[in-house]
């Protein structure tokens, strides 16, 4: 049997009794330094849609000018009989590329730090028509650029526009997406300003609105917008302009810089609207 000397003089109990001490000393610190992170770590900022506004559109004329060859039967079956009666009263088809379609989304980004938070990434996602069955959806990812990127186009790479919650929409949810329907042309955070891939930065206790504007390729929405003339066949033999409505559905995730801590993610929408192919053309 061992006496108390022997333990006292044993280096191997002293460790022994000293192990739990130790291990209730260092808890707390540990504990202490997670804190420190956690709140040291920058807050997400808030990210609030605002609406979207059409920038460019055909006139309701040109489209169905556009159209009506297209959809409405030759009278009593004589080829070009139906292209040159709508061509007296529309005039002319116009080219595919003066139908273009644009329009910018405006986000209101609120930055509670007290340093600046650049916006990094930003997905985003359009349906036609959502509740049709001739929807389109379209999607596109874009990479803001630094200034220390020259020739930067904002062409996203294999990480880009991806996240790891569940609850965040990321491009491997619109896979579906029809090619080149949705086009990126850039972001602007003054009015009037020129679209570009420039990094937009919220200064710290700030916000900016953000406006990215985005186009719809040619071929892919006129191809949806066809069947809105398809079913008014009656007004274009008549000769009568129709009024073109564009349903739309949005959504999206935004990407920000958080410095050493990666990149925050911030989804916005779904949210819907209808955009009206205006009596004259806009923006052409």
């Amino acid at each position: 049997m061992r006496s108390p000397r022997d333990v006292e003089s044993s280096p191997v109990a002293w460790t022994g009794l000293l192990a739990p001490a130790l291990a209730l000393a260092v808890l707390p610190a540990c504990e202490l330094l997670q804190r420190i992170e956690q709140e040291a770590r920058p807050l997400l900022p808030t990210v609030t849609y605002q609406g979207a506004n059409l920038v460019r559109s055909p006139s309701q004329g040109m489209m169905a000018a556009y159209y009506c060859p297209q959809v409405v039967p030759d009278p009593f079956g004589v080829p070009g009989s139906a292209a040159l009666a709508c061509q007296g009263f529309f005039g002319a088809p116009p080219a595919p590329s003066r139908m273009t379609v644009a329009f910018d989304l405006t986000y209101l980004v609120q930055n509670p730090n007290h340093i600046p938070i650049p916006v990094a990434e930003m997905l985003t996602a359009v349906t036609v028509f959502p509740q049709k069955t001739n929807q389109r959806l379209g999607a596109v990812c874009v990479v803001f650029c630094g200034t220390d990127q020259p020739g930067c186009t904002g062409a996203p790479g294999p990480d880009s526009c991806v996240a790891s919650e569940t609850d965040i929409r990321s491009k491997e949810d619109f896979v579906d997406a029809t090619a080149d329907l949705l086009i990126a042309t850039g972001v602007t955070v003054a009015q009037g300003g020129t679209p570009s891939f420039q990094r937009p930065e919220v200064v710290q206790d700030s916000e900016i609105a953000v406006t990215a504007r985005f186009s719809f390729g040619p071929d892919p929405l006129l191809v949806a917008l066809k069947e809105v003339a398809r079913q008014s066949i009656s007004q274009l033999e008549a000769g009568r302009e129709i009024t073109f409505e564009v349903p739309y559905r949005i959504e999206g995730t935004v990407w920000v810089d958080l410095g050493s801590y990666g990149k925050g993610a911030v989804g916005f929408g779904p949210a819907e609207g209808k955009w009206v192919i205006p009596t004259s053309s806009l923006g052409l």
